[in-house]
C-alpha cells in the first residue's frame, strides 16, 4: 500500500503521552498500544524529568517511540504540548490525546478515526469505563455545572453501559469531554493554539481546550463504541488544605480554577464559586456530612440534565 493511500484511507494518528515517574505504567501502555487494530499509528512521549529510569527504559526498549525530555516542571499541559509539537512536525493528521494509566479495547482507535472521517469538525471523545468493572461507566463526556462545589459532572457516571446503550446516540454531542482518549484534528491546533500550560498546567486545561475550539466552530462528540478503561486514583494527590488551594497537581488549583469561571462561568457568581470550591476543606465534617445528605435528598437533577445524562 502507498502511502498516499495509506494516509487518504487510515489518516496517520500520534498517541501524545506526557508521563512522570511511573515506569512499570509507561512501559505496559507501550505494550499495550501497538496491539490496537488501527494500523496508521505512532507514539510521542514527553517524559517530564523522571527519576526512576522512564526515559532510559523508554530508549531502550521502544526506540521507534518519540521522545522528548522536560525538566519536571511541564505537568500534563505542558508535556502534552511538547508531545503534540513534535508529533504535528513529523506530520500527523490527528492527535490522540491518552493517559499511560489506562487500558484500551483493541478496535477503539479504528471506531474514533470513523467517526471523525464523518466531519472534519469533530473533536472525538470515547467512552470512559472503569478499570476494576468494565461494565460500569467513568464517563460519556462532560456537562458544565457551576454549581456550588461543582465545576463539571461527568455524564451517566456510574451507571451499567448495558442499561443506557440503546438511549445515547453515536456519535453522542457533549460539552466538553476530559483528555484521556480524545481524537483532534491538526488543523485545531493550527488554528486555535495548545493547552493553556500557563494558567492550567495540570487540571481543567483539557476543557478548557475543547470548549476553545468549540467557540471556533468544532463539534465535540463521544464515539460510544470507542472504549477505554479508566484507572481511578485510591488516594488523593493532596492532602492538605493549602495544598488544595496552591499545589498545581490540586484539581482544585486556585488559578485553574479561577480561569476556569473567569472564562466560562456565568457572570456576577464566579467569586462565590471560587470560594464554594473550598468550603468543604474548611467546615467542620459534620456540615459536610448534612450538606451532601441534603444534597442527595432534595437536588433533583433538571429534565436537560436528564436527558443528557448529566444529572446522574
Amino acid at each position: 500500500m502507498s502511502a498516499n493511500v495509506q494516509s487518504s484511507e487510515f489518516p496517520l494518528v500520534y498517541a501524545v503521552v506526557p508521563v512522570f515517574n511511573r515506569c512499570d505504567m509507561t512501559l505496559n501502555f507501550l505494550r499495550q498500544f501497538p496491539k490496537i487494530t488501527y494500523p496508521n499509528k505512532r507514539v510521542a512521549i514527553c517524559d517530564d524529568g523522571s527519576s526512576d529510569n522512564t526515559y532510559v527504559n523508554i530508549k531502550m526498549n521502544f526506540p521507534d517511540v518519540d521522545l522528548s525530555r522536560g525538566d519536571g516542571n511541564l505537568w500534563w499541559s505542558g508535556g502534552t504540548n511538547v508531545a503534540t509539537k513534535r508529533a504535528l512536525d513529523l506530520g500527523a493528521d490527528y492527535i490522540l490525546t491518552i493517559n499511560d494509566d489506562c487500558h484500551m479495547e483493541p478496535d477503539f482507535l479504528s471506531e474514533m478515526v470513523r467517526i471523525a472521517k464523518q466531519d472534519p469538525k469533530y473533536i472525538v471523545g470515547c467512552r470512559l469505563m472503569h478499570q476494576t468493572d468494565h461494565g460500569r461507566i467513568w464517563s460519556v463526556g462532560t456537562s458544565p455545572v457551576f454549581r456550588g462545589y461543582d465545576l463539571f459532572r461527568l455524564n451517566y457516571a456510574e451507571l451499567r453501559w448495558d442499561d443506557i446503550k440503546d438511549t445515547v446516540p453515536n456519535p453522542y454531542p457533549v460539552a466538553t469531554m476530559c483528555g484521556n482518549g480524545v481524537l483532534i484534528p491538526r488543523k485545531v491546533f493550527e488554528e486555535i493554539g495548545f493547552y493553556d500550560r500557563e494558567h492550567m498546567p495540570q487540571y481543567h486545561a483539557d476543557s478548557d481546550f475543547v470548549f476553545r475550539a468549540a467557540r471556533a466552530g468544532y463539534k465535540p462528540v463521544i464515539s460510544t463504541g470507542s472504549v477505554l478503561y479508566n484507572h481511578i486514583l485510591t488516594e488523593p494527590l493532596v492532602t492538605t488544605r493549602r495544598g488544595v488551594i496552591f499545589a498545581m497537581k490540586s484539581d482544585r488549583y486556585w488559578k485553574a480554577v479561577w480561569f476556569t469561571l473567569y472564562r466560562y462561568g456565568p457572570f456576577g457568581k464566579r467569586v462565590y464559586l471560587l470560594l464554594m470550591q473550598y468550603v468543604p476543606f474548611f467546615v467542620p465534617r459534620w456540615a459536610v456530612k448534612i450538606y451532601h445528605w441534603w444534597k442527595r435528598k432534595f437536588a433533583q437533577p433538571t429534565p436537560a440534565q436528564v436527558a443528557t445524562g448529566a444529572g446522574t
